[in-house]
C-alpha cells in the first residue's frame, strides 16, 4: 500500500512539474514580398507553424531589403528594430527562440521538424496566458499575465514583448501590388509591437512571480479585423533567448448596444448545432465578410454576405468544441461563440 501511495505522489508531482514543461518555440521569420526565394521558402514555414500550433508559434517581419514591400512601409520602425537587433544579414531567414537556430530559410527547413521537436522538449521558464484580449471596432486591448517558473528569472534582464500580427493578408487587398514575387497571401504579418520594440520590463521575475500587462492600440493598416492575432513572448534582452511565447485569437465587438439602430448586427441559430447553422444579418454597411474560427484561432470558415441575408452553412463536417463567429463589413465587426455538438 506505502509503495502504491508513494508511486500515486511521484506521479502527480510529475505531472505538477510537467504541466508547464512543454515550450511553445516562437519563429521570427524575416521575409520581403518581391523576392522569389521569400515566394519558395516562407510559406513552408508558415505551414509547418500552422499544422503544429500546440508546438510553435511565429512572427514575420517584412523587409526593406531587397525590394520594395508595402508591409514593411505601414511599419517600417519596428521591422527594421528586430532586424538591427539580430543583425540578420538577408531574407528569407528564420530565428528560433532567438538565439537557438539561426539560418537562411532555405536552410532551416530542412531540419525545421527536429530543430522545432528539440528546443521544445526544454522546459520553458515562463508561462504566459490571455487574461482578455478584444478589438472594439478599431480599438484593441490586450491583457496578458506573464508568470515565472525559475527563480533563476531574477537575475536575468527579460523583457516581455506583445506583438500584433494580422494572421492573412491578401496581395489583392493592396490596391497596387504590395510585391512582385508570386505570394498571393502573407501570413503573420507583424503589425504592432506593444508598446513599442523595446517590448515591457518584468519586475516579478522570481519563482512564480507574475506581472499583468495591460496595453492597448489604436489599430492602423490592418486589412481584415478577424485575421487579428497577439503573440506574446519573454526574451533575455541580452543573450537574446525566448524563454516562452503563446498566440492568442482576439473577440471582436462593436462595443455597441443592439438596441442602437445603426449597429451592425447578427443573429445564428440554431446554437448549439450539430447540422445546418443559419446566419441573418441587418444594419451592413458594405458587404460583409463571415468567418468562423476554432479554439485556435484558426480560420475553418470564409465565406461573404449581403445585408439583410441568410447564410447557411453545414457544421456536419466540424469537430465538436466551442467556435467563433466574425462578421466584418469593413467598418464595424461582431463575434458570437457558437458551440457544435
Amino acid at each position: 500500500m506505502k509503495k502504491e501511495l508513494s508511486f500515486l505522489i511521484f506521479s502527480l508531482v510529475f505531472i505538477v512539474q510537467n504541466s508547464f514543461s512543454q515550450r511553445i518555440v516562437l519563429i521570427e521569420q524575416f521575409t520581403n514580398s518581391g523576392c522569389p526565394p521569400c515566394a519558395a521558402s516562407t510559406p513552408p514555414v508558415f505551414n509547418y507553424v500552422n499544422n503544429n500550433p500546440a508546438d510553435v508559434v511565429a512572427i514575420g517581419y517584412h523587409t526593406s531589403y531587397p525590394y520594395s514591400d508595402s508591409m514593411y512601409f505601414e511599419n517600417p520602425v519596428e521591422s527594421s528594430a528586430r532586424v538591427s537587433y539580430y543583425g540578420s544579414f538577408g531574407v528569407p531567414q528564420s530565428f528560433v527562440d532567438g538565439n537557438y537556430y539561426s539560418n537562411s530559410s532555405s536552410n532551416f527547413i530542412p531540419v525545421m521538424a527536429n530543430t522545432i521537436n528539440t528546443r521544445k522538449a526544454i522546459a520553458n521558464k515562463y508561462n504566459i496566458s490571455n487574461v482578455s484580449t478584444t478589438i472594439n471596432t478599431n480599438n484593441l486591448n490586450t491583457k496578458i499575465a506573464f508568470e515565472s517558473l525559475s527563480a533563476s528569472n531574477v537575475n536575468d534582464t527579460l523583457r516581455a514583448h506583445i506583438v500584433v500580427i494580422e494572421k492573412n493578408v491578401l496581395k489583392s487587398s493592396y490596391a497596387a501590388s504590395p510585391g512582385a514575387n508570386s505570394e498571393t497571401n502573407y501570413e503573420y504579418v507583424m503589425r504592432k509591437m506593444l508598446p513599442n520594440q523595446n517590448g515591457s520590463f518584468l519586475i516579478n521575475r522570481g519563482l512564480n512571480g507574475k506581472d499583468t500587462i495591460t496595453l492597448n492600440w489604436a489599430m492602423q493598416k490592418i486589412k481584415n479585423n478577424a485575421e487579428v492575432r497577439v503573440v506574446a513572448f519573454v526574451q533575455n534582452k541580452n543573450t537574446k533567448e525566448v524563454y516562452m511565447a503563446n498566440l492568442f485569437s482576439t473577440n471582436l465587438s462593436t462595443g455597441l448596444s443592439k438596441t442602437n439602430n445603426d449597429q451592425l448586427w447578427f443573429n445564428i441559430f440554431p446554437n448549439p448545432t450539430s447540422g445546418d447553422l443559419t446566419i441573418t444579418t441587418s444594419n451592413l454597411k458594405n458587404d460583409a465578410s463571415i468567418t468562423i474560427l476554432d479554439i485556435l484561432g484558426k480560420s475553418i470558415f470564409t465565406e461573404s454576405i449581403n445585408n439583410n441575408a441568410a447564410l447557411k452553412i453545414n457544421t456536419k463536417g466540424f469537430n465538436k468544441g466551442l467556435y467563433s463567429v466574425l462578421i466584418n463589413d469593413g467598418i464595424n465587426s461582431y463575434s458570437k461563440k457558437l458551440v457544435v455538438e
